[in-house]
């Protein structure tokens, strides 16, 4: 008697605990729009990893340059991040060798002939004229080409209708 009077309590006690709604109110967020693929997608549905650094975070980073910046992302090292604008620099994504990580500004390939290397000097570049920045991690190479071997960086810059 004493089992399944303890069982019908348990049952019996289990019935008040219902669900309720956070008494804080429910935020949304604005839908994030990303272009792994040149296309405006969701992130979800691209398949691909993908690193968005946003104005929020671009604006704690006042006085840095992109470079210093990506040099903080985990899976990108920037060797010259810290160094005078126009010194060599070899940017690395995930291990691959320097140059097998193409840099677009605005789905755009940038790069510098004068560099040994051939690579666009990230801290010639003010963070101030930045939107966000999309990072892409992995072969990106049927869509971007054999620059992507690596990665793609998107830096997509503010429009001029925007900025005040």
């Amino acid at each position: 008697m004493s089992k399944k009077l303890t069982l019908f309590l348990t049952l019996l006690a289990g019935t008040n605990l219902l669900a309720q709604k956070d008494s804080t109110s429910t935020k949304v967020l604005d839908e994030v729009v990303v272009t792994a693929n040149k296309l405006e997608q969701k992130q979800s549905s691209t398949g691909k990893v993908i690193t968005i650094i946003g104005k929020d975070q671009l604006d704690k980073s006042v006085g840095r340059t992109v470079a210093q910046v990506l040099n903080e992302t985990a899976g990108i090292t920037i060797n010259g991040a810290y160094n005078n604008a126009g010194t060599n620099q070899s940017v690395f994504m995930r291990g691959a060798a320097s140059g097998r990580t193409l840099i677009l500004m605005d789905g755009i390939p940038v790069s510098d002939p004068s560099q040994i290397n051939n690579e666009f000097d990230l801290n010639l570049f003010s963070i101030n004229d930045v939107e966000r920045i999309e990072i892409c991690r992995g072969a990106q190479s049927t869509v971007y080409g054999s620059d992507a071997i690596a990665g793609v960086i998107n830096i997509i810059t503010i429009k001029p209708n925007e900025k005040n």
